[in-house]
């Protein structure tokens, strides 16, 4: 069977709306949404709204909302000003929103988080900076199923 890919090279500025059957790679700047089946990863910036199945950010600056079925992942050297809400959520960067997981929220060593967290479970490592309330024990925080593009609504 054929892997389904979307790639964005280094350069290219997309604006508007990418629907991808597969995963998206995004190595230039995305203005509008993504919505996807796959994984996202994205080593950029931009300035878009994510619903995926998995969501990888390494050295990313994204503006935006983000909704994903699976794990986010948000690596030391990037950034998100907007919500997120997914099953489980990997913090080592900076998050200006509130944080919504229905399974776990993990926060890095380096990471700063200045917004509510929602989750069933949660850990936070010593070095790790949080503004403001969490909720630990909530059940069904987050969606937990259904197309990216139904829970992007």
């Amino acid at each position: 069977m054929e892997e389904k890919r979307t790639y964005f090279a280094p350069g290219t500025i997309f604006e508007g709306t990418i629907t991808s059957p597969g995963d998206v790679l995004v190595d230039g700047e995305v203005r509008g949404e993504i919505v996807s089946e796959g994984k996202v990863s994205i080593h950029k910036m931009g300035d878009a709204s994510i619903a995926a199945r998995d969501l990888e950010l390494l050295g990313a600056a994204i503006k935006g909302d983000i909704t994903v079925r699976g794990e986010v992942t948000v690596d030391e050297s990037s950034a998100v000003c907007g919500n997120i809400r997914s099953s489980s959520i990997i913090c080592a960067g900076a998050v200006r929103g509130n944080l919504t997981a229905s399974e776990y929220v993990s926060l890095r060593e380096h990471s700063i988080v200045d917004g509510n967290i929602t989750t069933r479970t949660m850990d936070v490592e010593s070095g790790a900076k949080l503004r403001g309330q969490v909720l630990v024990g909530a059940e069904g925080a987050a969606p937990s199923g259904g197309a990216p593009s139904e829970q992007a609504e």
